[in-house]
Protein backbone atom coordinates (compact mmCIF):
# COMPACT_ATOMS: atom_id res chain seq x y z
CA UNK A 1 0.00 0.00 0.00
CA UNK A 2 1.18 3.26 -0.81
CA UNK A 3 1.47 6.11 1.34
CA UNK A 4 -1.20 7.73 -0.28
CA UNK A 5 -3.74 4.86 -0.65
CA UNK A 6 -2.53 4.43 3.74
CA UNK A 7 -3.75 8.26 4.07
CA UNK A 8 -7.02 7.62 2.37
CA UNK A 9 -7.72 4.53 4.18
CA UNK A 10 -7.01 6.22 7.57
CA UNK A 11 -9.54 9.02 7.03
CA UNK A 12 -11.98 7.10 5.77
CA UNK A 13 -11.97 4.72 8.77
CA UNK A 14 -11.43 7.77 11.05
CA UNK A 15 -14.26 9.76 9.62
CA UNK A 16 -16.41 8.48 7.58
CA UNK A 17 -20.08 8.02 9.22
CA UNK A 18 -23.14 5.80 7.54
CA UNK A 19 -22.67 3.34 4.90
CA UNK A 20 -19.56 2.01 3.62
CA UNK A 21 -18.12 3.89 1.36
CA UNK A 22 -18.69 3.25 -2.60
CA UNK A 23 -15.44 4.31 -4.48
CA UNK A 24 -16.23 6.26 -7.95
CA UNK A 25 -15.95 4.18 -11.09
CA UNK A 26 -13.03 5.06 -13.75
CA UNK A 27 -16.04 5.93 -16.22
CA UNK A 28 -17.63 7.88 -13.90
CA UNK A 29 -14.24 10.24 -13.15
CA UNK A 30 -13.91 10.20 -17.01
CA UNK A 31 -17.19 11.15 -17.81
CA UNK A 32 -16.55 13.94 -15.39
CA UNK A 33 -13.64 15.23 -16.31
CA UNK A 34 -15.01 15.46 -19.83
CA UNK A 35 -17.96 17.48 -18.83
CA UNK A 36 -16.19 20.08 -17.07
CA UNK A 37 -12.82 20.07 -19.32
CA UNK A 38 -10.61 19.45 -16.30
CA UNK A 39 -8.01 16.70 -15.66
CA UNK A 40 -8.74 16.29 -11.79
CA UNK A 41 -5.45 16.13 -9.78
CA UNK A 42 -4.18 12.73 -8.98
CA UNK A 43 -4.24 12.77 -5.49
CA UNK A 44 -8.16 13.62 -5.67
CA UNK A 45 -8.75 11.08 -8.65
CA UNK A 46 -7.38 8.63 -6.46
CA UNK A 47 -9.10 9.52 -3.67
CA UNK A 48 -12.15 9.15 -5.75
CA UNK A 49 -11.51 6.15 -7.38
CA UNK A 50 -10.33 4.38 -3.44
CA UNK A 51 -12.98 5.83 -0.92
CA UNK A 52 -15.92 7.85 -3.09
CA UNK A 53 -17.75 10.31 -1.39
CA UNK A 54 -17.49 10.72 2.24
CA UNK A 55 -20.38 11.82 4.70
CA UNK A 56 -17.85 13.25 7.46
CA UNK A 57 -19.90 15.19 10.15
CA UNK A 58 -17.60 14.00 13.04
CA UNK A 59 -15.28 16.16 11.62
CA UNK A 60 -16.97 19.87 12.64
CA UNK A 61 -16.97 18.43 16.33
CA UNK A 62 -13.49 17.73 16.49
CA UNK A 63 -12.40 21.23 14.84
CA UNK A 64 -14.34 22.74 17.31
CA UNK A 65 -12.84 21.09 20.54
CA UNK A 66 -9.70 21.37 19.01
CA UNK A 67 -10.10 25.06 18.22
CA UNK A 68 -7.97 24.23 15.24
CA UNK A 69 -9.38 26.92 12.70
CA UNK A 70 -9.63 24.96 10.17
CA UNK A 71 -12.91 24.35 7.79
CA UNK A 72 -14.59 21.17 8.01
CA UNK A 73 -15.78 19.06 5.38
CA UNK A 74 -18.58 17.48 5.63
CA UNK A 75 -20.02 15.74 2.31
CA UNK A 76 -17.59 14.49 -0.32
CA UNK A 77 -19.25 14.57 -3.72
CA UNK A 78 -19.70 11.74 -5.94
CA UNK A 79 -18.07 12.74 -9.92
CA UNK A 80 -21.97 13.68 -10.99
CA UNK A 81 -22.36 15.92 -7.90
CA UNK A 82 -19.24 17.60 -8.98
CA UNK A 83 -20.25 18.73 -12.29
CA UNK A 84 -23.41 19.91 -11.50
CA UNK A 85 -22.28 21.92 -8.22
CA UNK A 86 -19.34 22.99 -10.44
CA UNK A 87 -21.64 24.61 -13.20
CA UNK A 88 -24.23 25.92 -10.51
CA UNK A 89 -21.03 27.62 -8.43
CA UNK A 90 -20.53 30.00 -11.09
CA UNK A 91 -16.47 30.34 -9.49
CA UNK A 92 -14.99 30.09 -12.30
CA UNK A 93 -15.53 29.32 -16.00
CA UNK A 94 -15.42 26.16 -17.15
CA UNK A 95 -12.30 24.51 -17.22
CA UNK A 96 -10.77 25.75 -14.77
CA UNK A 97 -12.57 24.59 -11.67
CA UNK A 98 -13.78 21.54 -10.33
CA UNK A 99 -15.87 21.69 -6.95
CA UNK A 100 -15.57 18.29 -4.74
CA UNK A 101 -16.75 18.61 -1.70
CA UNK A 102 -19.26 21.10 1.08
CA UNK A 103 -18.52 22.01 4.89
CA UNK A 104 -21.51 22.21 7.01
CA UNK A 105 -22.76 25.57 5.82
CA UNK A 106 -22.57 24.45 2.28
CA UNK A 107 -19.08 26.25 1.39
CA UNK A 108 -17.68 24.49 -1.07
CA UNK A 109 -14.05 23.10 -1.16
CA UNK A 110 -12.73 23.12 -5.03
CA UNK A 111 -9.50 23.13 -6.85
CA UNK A 112 -8.81 25.83 -9.43
CA UNK A 113 -6.79 26.31 -12.61
CA UNK A 114 -6.64 22.65 -13.16
CA UNK A 115 -5.16 21.78 -17.19
CA UNK A 116 -7.79 20.77 -19.40
CA UNK A 117 -5.11 18.05 -21.06
CA UNK A 118 -2.07 16.21 -19.80
CA UNK A 119 0.02 16.27 -18.07
CA UNK A 120 -2.18 15.74 -14.87
CA UNK A 121 -1.18 17.61 -12.25
CA UNK A 122 0.02 15.03 -9.27
CA UNK A 123 -1.57 17.43 -6.40
CA UNK A 124 -3.31 20.57 -6.23
CA UNK A 125 -4.19 23.39 -3.84
CA UNK A 126 -7.33 22.94 -1.87
CA UNK A 127 -9.65 26.33 -1.80
CA UNK A 128 -12.28 27.00 0.18
CA UNK A 129 -15.36 28.95 -1.37
CA UNK A 130 -17.05 30.74 1.65
CA UNK A 131 -20.80 31.60 0.11
CA UNK A 132 -21.80 33.94 2.85
CA UNK A 133 -18.73 36.13 2.71
CA UNK A 134 -18.36 35.82 -0.53
CA UNK A 135 -14.56 35.21 -0.18
CA UNK A 136 -12.05 32.16 -1.93
CA UNK A 137 -9.25 31.23 0.53
CA UNK A 138 -6.67 28.87 -0.06
CA UNK A 139 -7.29 25.76 3.13
CA UNK A 140 -4.18 23.89 2.08
CA UNK A 141 -1.13 23.60 -0.37
CA UNK A 142 -2.29 20.31 -1.37
CA UNK A 143 -5.16 17.78 -0.80
CA UNK A 144 -3.21 15.25 0.60
CA UNK A 145 -1.77 17.73 3.32
CA UNK A 146 -5.28 19.18 3.79
CA UNK A 147 -6.54 15.55 4.80
CA UNK A 148 -3.37 14.52 6.70
CA UNK A 149 -3.94 17.57 8.88
CA UNK A 150 -7.45 16.45 9.78
CA UNK A 151 -5.54 13.22 10.76
CA UNK A 152 -2.90 15.16 13.13
CA UNK A 153 -6.33 16.53 15.04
Amino acid sequence: MSDREDLYRRFVDRFHAGKRSRPAAEAQVETAEAALGVLWPESYRRFALDCGALYTPSLLDLIVERKSGYSDVQQFLTPRQSVTETRRSGLEPAGACLVWATDCMGNLFAFRDLPASPPRLSDAPVWLFDHEENETTVEAASFDAWLARFLDL
